[in-house]
């Protein structure tokens, strides 16, 4: 029977590795866990605010007065989600919601900043004046002027904010398309809105070029930031 019992340092082993899982449990469900929602809350309230008063401030006279309560509850919603994703680390072991969620908060931050120095706040009629865009605009129409704008500017915000976000562990394609999917969730209620008083056609093709926009710019952000990532010095 002496030579039965159990080692000593697997007994051990085993002791220590329950109490580290009690003692981790107890922290996620503690106060680290209410630290990061608070932080989340109050993070998401002020961005939720922020397309308050974007959406405010919407320079189109043919929208009505509903849009700015419809268009900022569902921003408002979708950035406080996205943030409570982001700062809980929410995740499982084949989706990264948490990376996910950061690179669409900071692909829809991005976003931001270049609609609000945009000389025109109806970035269509902006696009259409500039010599591409009336070159693609007379060329295909409308639409195709409206696809290719949103692919070419969610391919840029989705490079950057992928490549500013630290990676994360999923299979690959989960990796790659949630990412994407978050960036055009974001996105898409900025879309609705610059879209109305247009045609759903123009939605349409706004909306699939944000999605592929989208979808190249995290495959393209992830190799850039693998290169930079790879050089001599690099962590």
């Amino acid at each position: 029977m002496e030579g039965e019992r159990t080692p000593v340092d697997l007994r051990e082993g085993v002791r220590d590795g329950i109490r580290s899982a009690i003692e981790r449990d107890v922290e996620l469900r503690g106060g680290r866990t209410a630290r990061r929602l608070l932080s989340a809350g109050v993070v998401g309230v002020v961005g939720a605010l922020g397309v308050t008063l974007l959406v405010s401030g919407h320079p189109f006279v043919h929208h009505p007065p509903w849009h700015v309560a419809v268009f900022s509850t569902v921003w408002s919603g979708l950035l406080v989600v996205s943030f409570a994703v982001a700062f809980l680390r929410v995740r499982t072991a084949t989706l990264p919601l948490a990376h996910s969620a950061a690179v669409g908060i900071l692909g829809l931050g991005a976003a931001g900043i270049c609609g609000a120095i945009c000389p025109d706040h109806h970035f269509l009629h902006w696009w259409t004046a500039t010599g591409v865009g009336r070159s693609v605009t007379e060329a295909g129409g409308l639409a195709v002027s409206a696809l290719c704008f949103g692919g070419v500017t969610t391919l840029v915000f989705a490079v950057v904010a992928v490549f500013l976000v630290p990676g994360e562990g999923g299979r690959a394609r989960a990796a790659s398309l949630l990412p994407a999917a978050a960036l055009v969730l974001l996105l898409a209620p900025g879309v609705a809105l610059q879209s109305v008083g247009t045609s759903m056609s123009v939605f349409g093709g706004w909306l699939a070029g944000t999605g592929v926009g989208a979808c190249l710019g995290v495959l393209g952000g992830a190799q850039l930031r693998g290169r930079f990532r790879s050089q001599p010095g690099r962590g």
